[in-house]
């Protein structure tokens, strides 16, 4: 090969080698720059996301408060959080209330039921300090559409009305020829899951009320 062809070829090299690098540099510049840009983005979204979340917070325990400051018709100042302390198994007391009313304080206890076909479910059972159920609530629930309104429909009544200093827990049986006292209820037909937990939830709130009455009304 001749010498000037050899130092064309050599130039060539060079310039296509120099080239490649230019072209590398300019390409790695770009990926470092996308990855800036995108850790930039990720970092203002999650502040946005935390400002969010500060701002539009609610407070679980002082939304029930004012759920039952309306409901029994006075003010929150007079609804106040109790430490039941039945915080056991898989159903259980999660938060417990009293409220000043006009007919005497009352009781109120958000309770925890398993065992329901959606898993838990929770609900608000109210108490007269006497030990009478005197409602009950749906407070959450993920059951099949219209099983939950089923059950409630069917078995609140058998609930409601009920002293349970005097019936205890309620034992939840299957056909109406099973019921034998004032603490046995009838499993609702084709809703027994959830039937088993709306019972398994108020002998939570049963229990929360029976030690509550315990240290605060029997003393």
């Amino acid at each position: 090969m001749a010498e000037k062809e050899r130092d064309i070829i050599i130039s060539e090299g060079g310039s296509q080698g120099g080239a490649a690098l230019k072209k590398n540099a300019f390409f790695g510049k770009d990926v470092w720059m996308c990855i800036v840009v995108l850790a930039a983005i990720a970092l203002v979204a999650g502040v946005l996301l935390g400002l969010v979340n500060w701002l539009t917070y609610v407070d679980p325990d002082q939304a029930i408060r004012e759920q039952l400051a309306g409901y029994y018709g006075v003010g929150a100042d007079v609804v106040a959080a109790y430490d039941n302390g039945v915080t056991e198994g898989d159903s259980y007391a999660a938060a417990a209330y009293t409220v000043e009313t006009a007919e005497g304080r009352m009781y109120v206890c958000r309770a925890v039921g398993s065992g329901a076909k959606g898993g838990t479910l929770e609900l608000l059972v109210h108490f007269s300090e006497d030990g009478t159920i005197k409602d009950i609530e749906v407070y959450s629930q993920s059951e099949t559409a219209g099983y939950m309104d089923k059950v409630m429909k069917a078995n609140k009544g058998k609930y409601v009305g009920k002293n349970v200093l005097k019936t205890g827990a309620f034992d939840l049986v299957k056909g109406e020829s099973a019921v034998t006292d004032d603490g046995d209820v009838d499993a609702v037909s084709q809703a027994t899951f959830t039937s088993r937990g709306v019972n398994n939830a108020v002998n939570a709130a049963v229990a929360s009320f029976e030690k509550y009455y315990a240290a605060e009304v029997n003393v």
